[in-house]
């Protein structure tokens, strides 16, 4: 792929950065109430079978491959149901885990404080939004950017000018092994990039029973991540640390993002 000599890349995550909703999502009562709209409450499961004995040990599996959100939800309801002794009906299983997964894609929007920083950018740097995430965010993102008039892409299909996404589930890897970012790399020859700006919270705006927002594997993803993304283009690589601590400082959080990238 063609690319502008000497151009900067500019790398976004998406959940939890991008997108507070996806996180928003799994707040306790939030999450309780999307379980029992779509019917999965019904099927045995609640918020804390929901992280513990389907999302937390499916992780590696649903992020890293086609799978998909969906198909991974049926799979771990009918498995727990088995467990209880229990045969529901494929089809009601099949229907349910849509209607959740259709409200958590709904849920997971672009925040606006970004946009302006976007569109700006878009003129200026190539972008690729770089996230650990299941088979359906791919199209997702894709149509998130679309409505806000931005085109993109899956990595391995984008045409100079668009931006990237770069989905581990396309992949095959997390952001923090290096074959993620040499896939990426493939996907941008022969670009002769002067910088990598990254934005991303590693993990740590996630809710808290998730098994991706231990606290303690903050740090190490973060250091991973910027030695992976180091080893694949051997050029400079500045991180910005998208933390949150409170939602009120979500727009000035964005705005020193924005700066950033924009260097």
């Amino acid at each position: 792929m063609k690319r502008k000599k000497g151009a900067g890349l500019a790398v976004l995550d998406f959940s939890g950065t991008l997108s507070l909703g996806a996180v928003h999502f799994g707040r306790p009562r939030k999450l309780e109430r999307a379980l029992q709209e779509s019917g999965l409450a019904a099927l045995g499961l609640s918020p804390k079978s929901f992280w513990s004995e389907l999302i937390n040990p499916a992780w590696e599996e649903g992020s890293t491959g086609s799978i998909g959100y969906r198909r991974l939800l049926c799979e771990g309801v009918r498995r727990l149901a088995a467990a209880r002794g229990e045969n529901p009906s494929p089809e009601a299983v099949w229907a349910a885990a849509g209607r959740f997964t259709a409200s958590y894609l709904r849920s997971s929007t672009i925040e606006p404080e970004w946009v302006p920083f976007l569109r700006r950018l878009a003129g200026q740097k190539v972008i690729a939004v770089a996230t650990d995430h299941y088979a359906e965010a791919t199209v997702h993102i894709i149509q998130q950017l679309a409505a806000l008039g931005l085109d993109a892409a899956p990595a391995r299909q984008a045409q100079p000018g668009q931006i990237l996404v770069a989905n581990s589930a396309d992949l095959g890897y997390h952001k923090e092994n290096p074959n993620f970012w040499k896939a990426l790399r493939q996907c941008l020859e022969p670009a002769n990039f002067y910088s990598v700006a990254i934005v991303d919270d590693f993990g740590h705006n996630e809710q808290a029973d998730d098994s991706y927002a231990a606290a303690e594997k903050i740090p190490a993803r973060q250091a991973a991540t910027v030695k992976a993304i180091t080893s694949a283009w051997q050029i400079p690589v500045n991180v910005f640390p998208f933390l949150l601590h409170c939602k009120d400082e979500f727009p000035a959080l964005v705005a020193a993002a924005g700066r950033f990238l924009m260097e």
